[in-house]
């Protein structure tokens, strides 16, 4: 299993915007879904749908902690 998981990390590539990551978002059933960073763990949404965030500019995936952003 964390073989796995560091081989995955491994093969990710880094934002290449400028400033990085301007904007985050999953995808959901073919609907974009906006995202934001977040310092605690993934939220629960996140890990039991196996979803990613990915940058809005270049597509590239984001390897930190994040969450789907609030709905007003």
């Amino acid at each position: 299993m964390f073989t796995k998981w560091f081989r995955a990390r491994a093969g990710l590539v880094a934002c290449a915007c400028e400033p990085e990551w301007p904007e985050l978002f999953t995808e959901l059933d073919g609907k974009r879904i906006p995202a934001v960073p977040t310092p605690e763990a993934s939220s629960f949404l996140v890990a039991r749908l196996g979803l990613t965030a990915h940058c809005g500019g270049c597509q590239a995936r984001y390897p930190f902690s994040w969450q789907t952003a609030a709905r007003r």
